[in-house]
């Protein structure tokens, strides 16, 4: 992968560490509520695999309505403080060394805007990006790729110049889709074999971005 200038990242699980405060908001909810105890590493499980699925199976296993349950999480998650939820090691540095080479930073997420912007600006990175996508442009969810085209066709981009940075298979198929480079980012070292590039750390890709 050579000439890589546009990097298209997720960011919950990839940019963001977000899935531990989700788990544990979950976690938490059922137990004020509902007086039910859940395992917090297989509820960080599901969310990493989709909070759609994770509040399904959940509501399913202890028969409560599934809508009741993801507002009721809504209103406890609004409360987390941003510095529950921090960036990964090294991913503002590789961020702003893309900027610095004369690089493009995009996002294209599931979450919603509010939370989202709140911790660009908590973590004052808002900068650093070049167009932002979330829930509320109204786009089909990854593995589907319009979100990726919408940015293609926007600025311009040649697809052999992108590279796009997720943590989930669906990041991955959504770029095999199009055609544009993917990596797989799992800091435990899980490998997705249709990805370009698997990365544990950002200061792999940095290396790799600057050999």
């Amino acid at each position: 992968m050579k000439n890589l200038e546009y990097f298209i990242w997720d960011f919950d699980g990839t940019l963001f560490n977000t899935y531990p405060a989700i788990a544990l908001t979950i976690v938490n909810l059922i137990k004020k509520i509902y007086n039910k105890d859940l395992n917090f590493n297989n509820v960080k499980e599901l969310c990493q695999d989709s909070l759609y699925s994770c509040f399904n199976q959940i509501s399913r296993e202890l028969n409560i309505n599934r809508e009741k349950l993801q507002q009721e999480f809504a209103r406890e998650y609004s409360n987390t403080k941003e510095s529950e939820e921090p960036p990964f090691s090294g991913a503002i540095e590789i961020l702003k060394f893309i900027r610095n080479k004369g690089g493009k930073n995009f996002i294209v997420t599931h979450r919603g805007k509010k939370k989202l912007y709140k911790l660009l600006k908590y973590y004052k990175i808002r900068h650093l990006f070049e167009d932002i996508i979330t829930h509320e442009h109204g786009y089909p969810k990854k593995p589907n790729p319009t979100s990726f085209l919408y940015l293609i066709e926007k600025y311009k981009i040649p697809r052999e110049n992108i590279l796009s940075i997720g943590d989930r298979d669906i990041d991955i198929q959504a770029a095999r889709k199009i055609n544009i480079n993917s990596c797989y980012f799992n800091p435990n070292g899980k490998i997705n074999h249709l990805a370009d590039l698997n990365i544990r750390s950002f200061f792999e890709l940095k290396k790799k971005l600057n050999p």
